[in-house]
């Protein structure tokens, strides 16, 4: 069972989501994306960043 967690910062969800630095941490704060602190940056698990697409596709229609 070698089973790796990936993990995602500030910067990839900026990519991955194409939205501002000040809406990923909206996100955070809102706690909308469930996120935790390592040092002084947030890390997000891909199963939350997956929970969180999949929640609002239902909640808004968004469709990938």
């Amino acid at each position: 069972m070698n089973d790796k967690v990936v993990l995602y910062d500030i910067n990839d969800l900026i990519e991955i989501l194409k939205v501002t630095r000040v809406t990923v941490i909206r996100y955070i704060n809102q706690k909308k994306i469930r996120a935790f602190k390592i040092g002084q940056g947030w890390r997000v698990t891909k199963d939350a960043l997956e929970d969180f697409i999949s929640i609002s596709e239902k909640n808004h229609g968004w469709k990938t």
